[in-house]
């Protein structure tokens, strides 16, 4: 994988390894209420149904409008990807894990699409990429006490 900071602003991902069952990983990842726990951008996010394939949410987080997401697209233990409107294209989410011999590695691929991607790359991209580390690693810390 490319090194975080050589990645661009408006399409990045980083990878961590997770010492837990695939099921105990997934059930934390894809317990939206408890994403503010370690997303430190988040103030809250909630679905308002169940976690499936088309399921609608809000996220707020502590800088910013709150905004509406979707599930669109869904494999059951192994990714998922959600989204949210911006002007003249989407921010897409997807996030993986994959078995790497004892353990789970997990990856949040971040991506702004459409015309204004270069834009929004440049206004948020830098910002997300400087904290995801940090996200990363406390998601780490917690679905390995789950």
């Amino acid at each position: 994988m490319i090194p975080l900071h050589k990645q661009k602003n408006h399409h990045f991902q980083y990878s961590i390894l997770v010492n837990n069952s695939r099921q105990k990983v997934w059930d934390f990842l894809t317990d939206v209420d408890r994403w503010k726990d370690w997303d430190t951008e988040l103030k809250s996010a909630t679905l308002t149904e169940p976690f499936a394939l088309g399921a609608k949410g809000i996220l707020t987080p502590k800088k910013g409008p709150k905004l509406e997401f979707k599930i669109s697209a869904l494999t059951p233990l192994e990714s998922y990807t959600f989204q949210t409107k911006m002007p003249v294209g989407t921010l897409e989410i997807k996030r993986t894990l994959e078995r790497k011999g004892n353990q789970i590695a997990f990856t949040d691929d971040i991506k702004f699409t459409g015309a204004l991607k270069w834009l929004f790359g440049l206004l948020l991209g830098g910002g997300f990429k400087a904290v995801l580390p940090e996200v990363m690693a406390n998601f780490k810390r917690l679905a390995e006490q789950a």
